[in-house]
């Protein structure tokens, strides 16, 4: 006997759905979603472009992205005494590198500083604008630095020493030699207030992958608003990745990292690891490699209202290795490589909310090993594979999400612990390859799903000999207070607590 819904079934159960949707998506409806998403694509050509340049086209069932609310932009702190400007030998520089940054970069990046004769520029006691840089460097070390037109490019390394602050004003634009190897090595505070950070074109002869990238480690903080990232990144994750925050247990930043209202064109991407308090708000991401943000032991990360489009290799956003108390919200995630939103390994206590994920490679939503998360009033419609895939997870509620024409399952939930839960509340599904898969799936509780869209195929896998009962529901007076449970746990069973993920 075929798995799934035979197609008279799916008749019987669109007349019969209860699910939460003031209206089932019709033919011409799924049409004009996908001129919508289509729309949303020619505005997000432009590398530049917000969500508030496409919040027109955020109606109807879109709308859910948009109310999101996006909170007070944090402040940039300030510095306020006046910083020196010395030399570090090159040897130097590179030890603190490895130090702060745990050895967490490319091993032969030492290649890429072409003249090892020249140090590196080291600012401590204090703050120092992109301009006071430039003419302290014209006082002491002329040919470090390099002005052409509205630009200053730096030829060697910059370290910002734990005492110490840069500070790119508005209009003031930092151009990084990729040919002779410069980084920034921040422990300190780095801010960029609507000025630019950018690699200079060309190829490193001594390590051609080289990209300059900007490491802040230790006790420093990065704090960006208006501002412009380009061209940086090189080597996947870690410090040399593009823009790098990586804490350290035993030295704790006491100034909080932000990212606001910034673009981040062609940056391999974001990587924080270790560290906590971080807000990316309002942000655009377009190319690069990937993973676009991409966090490791985080704890308390807010990521609201970013639009990230086009990784090359990775997903859009990456939670990994214990991180914890993290939301996801209005973030809209369109044609890239990876998931829109990989959560893996131990994570817990994560809550993804109103975000729009869209032609994504390997699907919308994927979690992995990980516990206590929330997902609710998204729109997956379009995506390679699965819509959202939990895999070996618990205490996971999925409310009032929009499964919509993705090629795989809407949702799949496969591989989980005897004891785990999983709560499905609310979803409609619509045109997928199928509505729920399951295999080797612990207990589920389906409750008030919307399946009028979907046909022939509504439970599928090790999940498809429950039909009739989920059909027997959906005709019931009290459909929308009864819940079908799929492999019951046990009485006995505990369910997952939250605050320790175990």
């Amino acid at each position: 006997m075929r798995k799934g819904l035979p197609l008279f079934l799916a008749f019987l159960m669109t007349s019969t759905a209860p699910g939460l949707r003031a209206e089932s998506l019709d033919h011409a409806e799924l049409a004009r979603l996908t001129r919508t998403l289509a729309g949303i694509g020619v505005q997000l050509r432009d590398p530049d472009a917000r969500k508030g340049d496409i919040r027109a086209l955020l109606t109807d069932r879109f709308a859910a992205v948009d109310r999101t609310s996006a909170g007070t932009p944090p402040a940039l702190d300030r510095l306020t005494t006046k910083g020196k400007l010395h030399t570090v030998p090159i040897d130097f520089m590179l030890a603190q590198l490895r130090l702060q940054t745990a050895q967490q970069f490319d091993v032969e990046i030492e290649k890429a500083l072409i003249n090892h004769a020249s140090p590196a520029l080291f600012i401590r006691g204090g703050a120092m604008t992109l301009a006071d840089l430039e003419a302290e460097v014209a006082k002491t070390q002329p040919g470090a630095l390099e002005r052409k037109g509205n630009k200053v490019i730096s030829h060697w390394p910059i370290v910002i020493w734990s005492d110490s602050a840069l500070v790119i004003e508005p209009e003031q634009s930092l151009e990084l030699s990729t040919a002779e190897g410069a980084f920034i090595l921040n422990s300190g505070l780095l801010t960029v207030d609507r000025g630019e950070i950018s690699a200079t074109p060309g190829v490193n002869i001594g390590l051609t992958s080289f990209r300059p990238f900007v490491a802040t480690a230790m006790t420093g903080a990065l704090q960006a608003s208006g501002a412009r990232f380009k061209g940086l990144g090189f080597g996947g994750a870690g410090a040399t990745s593009g823009l790098s925050i990586l804490g350290a247990a035993l030295f704790p930043s006491k100034i909080a990292s932000h990212l606001t209202d910034s673009s981040f064109e062609n940056v391999a991407g974001v990587s924080l690891e270790n560290t906590h308090r971080l807000v990316i708000s309002g942000n655009r991401f377009s190319g690069g490699t990937g993973p676009a943000i991409a966090l490791k032991g985080v704890t308390g990360a807010e990521l609201r209202d970013n639009v990230i489009s086009g990784t090359t290799e990775a997903q859009a956003i990456d939670i990994q290795n214990t991180s914890s108390s993290i939301e996801l919200s209005g973030n809209i995630l369109i044609g890239n490589r990876g998931s829109g939103i990989f959560v893996a390994n131990d994570v817990r206590d994560v809550t993804i909310a109103g975000n729009l994920m869209s032609g994504n490679g390997r699907g919308g939503i994927s979690i992995v090993r990980s516990a206590c998360v929330t997902i609710l009033d998204n729109i997956v419609i379009s995506n390679s594979q699965v819509g959202i895939k939990l895999r070996a997870s618990n205490g996971l509620t999925l409310l009032h999400n929009d499964l919509i024409a993705n090629a795989g399952a809407g949702i799949s939930i496969i591989d989980q612990e005897p004891n785990a839960r999983v709560v499905v509340d609310g979803n409609a599904f619509s045109a997928n390859k199928s509505g729920i898969h399951g295999g080797s799936a612990s207990e589920v509780a389906l409750k008030a799903n919307d399946f009028a869209g979907q046909s022939p195929v509504l439970l599928d896998g090790e999940f498809a000999p429950f039909v009739p009962e989920l059909l027997h529901i959906a005709a019931s007076a009290n459909a929308a207070a009864t819940a079908l449970t799929i492999h019951a746990n046990t009485s006995s069973a505990a369910p997952v607590d939250c605050k320790t993920g175990s």
